[in-house]
């Protein structure tokens, strides 16, 4: 299993791609998914080996009987991308994906345990400045981490 953690400051190139930097590029495979967060305005990378858990688990879902199922289905794989990691470790953004999510130039990939984030700089800074000191104490409570 693959664990992404800290904060990798970039930049989108001209053609919408991402330079990952070098202690995320030795944790990934050739291709990865990218697709729309769907709790914030943000994207969400995936390696093969997470896509592939997250669609086994979608598989499962009631598609057929349940339509709340089918449309996260369609839209969680519907508005992702693969794309290959080239010699250089970048990995092109769709445009739609990149609009989604309001990237411009600057970029922030925040590791999200078994995934990357893709925010927009200064999105990710208002969205930080926005929680509150509580927030992580909350979750260990609500969760029961114990930690």
């Amino acid at each position: 299993m693959v664990n992404f953690v800290d904060e990798y400051p970039r930049q989108l190139d001209e053609r919408g791609r991402i330079i990952l930097p070098a202690k995320v590029r030795e944790k990934m495979s050739e291709t990865v998914y990218v697709t729309r967060s769907m709790s914030d305005r943000c994207l969400l990378l995936f390696t093969q080996e997470e896509w592939d858990k997250l669609a086994e688990k979608i598989n499962r879902l009631p598609t057929a009987t349940d339509r709340n199922a089918a449309a996260f289905s369609r839209l969680f794989f519907g508005k992702a991308s693969s794309a290959d990691v080239d010699k250089q470790g970048r990995v092109p953004i769709s445009k739609r994906l990149i609009e989604y999510a309001g990237l411009k130039k600057d970029v922030v990939l925040v590791g999200a345990n078994t995934r990357l984030e893709i925010w927009d700089s200064e999105v990710w800074e208002h969205y930080q400045a926005e929680l509150s000191d509580d927030v992580m104490m909350e979750g260990i409570l609500k969760y029961d981490l114990n930690i």
